[in-house]
């Protein structure tokens, strides 16, 4: 007994002055695939960090904590993770209404938040003025810039002019809609339709009627992944007639390439494991080991990198210093599954890592995600339906 006492006086002082980072996630609700995907990405990673020595000299440690998709649920679970558990460092964040919701007390304990997701211009907004604040995912802004790109492609190859939107109404897929309205006018299409609905309705049968009226050669909607499957059923009850139905959810439901109705339908993603690149490669190999399959989540290898690069700055900082650390991550430049990793200025934030370039269009064909464009990235043609 008085062995089993000491052994656990030790194992708490060695844990003692460990660095902990929270990670804040949708573990359920509306957006728990990113955030499934970005758990098992994070313990990849913390799996490899203490392997290879931790952190300032003891094994890191992460504290989760569901959001559940809510910002109700979002901001006490971000105050406990700060106040209770007394973490260091706050990572994750993937839902942009969730984060907006935090910021506030993000700012009052003047956090130092590593963020994975959170696109929406508010969300940019909100931490503007936020001297902690490192953004991995591209801006909205930085999206569409691909998109925008792809849907002039398909202008040139296939003929494509009139494009119907259905957008959810918060604001993930609200923020900046007239913007993108406008933007695509500017780039010389026709917006049919604009529509919004309200997510995990399953709703979608009034929308896809008024589609069908407006008779648009691309279907362009942003949601999440559980409107995926009742808007694909609905466009195939009603046999709507388009070129290419587009979705831009952050993930896409589990299975949803094994069901007939996602045939042809196109997304955008920042990362796919067929990526040639050696992280990529190493990445895929290393989860595969891990988890006994491959995900084809990008919030997976994102959340994989945020930590690796959290932890690495914290090591070259020397400390938990926040000032310090912040100089360290801002002066990242490490090769991830995405490409390069740096840290620029965005239009409002001081720390912003990936943007348009890392973004791939792909098109589910034979029960897979296939790249489509860029072109030098491209598997694929992409397939039209008419």
């Amino acid at each position: 007994m008085k062995k089993m006492i000491l052994t656990g006086v030790l194992m708490a002082l060695s844990a003692a002055g460990a660095v902990k980072v929270g990670v804040l996630l949708p573990l359920s609700g509306p957006s728990s695939v990113s955030g499934q995907a970005a758990r098992n990405g994070y313990l990849l990673a913390l799996d490899e960090i203490n392997k290879a020595g931790g952190v300032l000299g003891k094994p890191l440690e992460l504290e989760f904590a569901d959001d559940g998709s809510a910002p109700a649920k979002a901001v006490p679970e971000f105050v406990k993770l700060v106040t209770v558990e007394k973490v260091d460092f706050m990572a994750g964040g993937v839902s942009s209404a969730t984060s907006i919701a935090i910021s506030g007390p993000a700012k009052q304990y003047n956090t130092f938040m590593a963020w994975i997701g959170a696109a929406a211009v508010p969300v940019e907004d909100a931490f503007a003025d936020h001297k902690y604040f490192f953004h991995y995912h591209p801006w909205s802004y930085y999206n569409f810039e691909a998109i925008l790109d792809y849907f002039k492609h398909l202008r040139g190859t296939k003929k494509a002019r009139n494009i119907a939107i259905a957008y959810e109404d918060g604001p993930f897929g609200s923020a900046g809609i007239n913007d993108t309205i406008a933007a695509f006018k500017k780039a010389g299409f026709n917006v049919v339709m604009a529509e919004k609905f309200k997510t995990g309705s399953g709703n979608f049968g009034p929308l896809i009627s008024k589609a069908k009226a407006a008779k648009p050669d691309i279907l362009y909607w942003v949601g999440y992944d559980t409107d995926a499957l009742p808007l694909a059923t609905e466009a195939k009850q009603q046999n709507l007639n388009v070129g290419l139905i587009y979705g831009t959810p952050p993930s896409w439901p589990v299975g949803f390439e094994k069901n007939p109705l996602a045939d042809n339908v196109a997304g955008l993603s920042l990362w796919l494991p067929s990526s040639p690149n050696a992280q990529s490669r190493a990445f895929v190999n290393a989860y595969r080991k891990k988890f006994g399959n491959v995900t084809e989540e990008y919030f997976a290898p994102l959340a994989y990198v945020n930590l690796k690069s959290l932890a690495a700055a914290i090591n070259r900082a020397g400390s938990t210093d926040k000032d310090k650390v912040a100089g360290e991550l801002a002066r990242t430049n490490m090769p991830t599954p995405f490409g390069p990793l740096t840290f620029t200025k965005s239009n409002k934030t001081q720390y912003q890592g990936f943007k348009a370039g890392s973004w791939l269009s792909f098109q589910y064909l034979k029960d897979s995600r296939v790249p489509v464009f860029p072109l030098r990235f491209a598997k694929n043609t992409t397939v039209w339906a008419r």
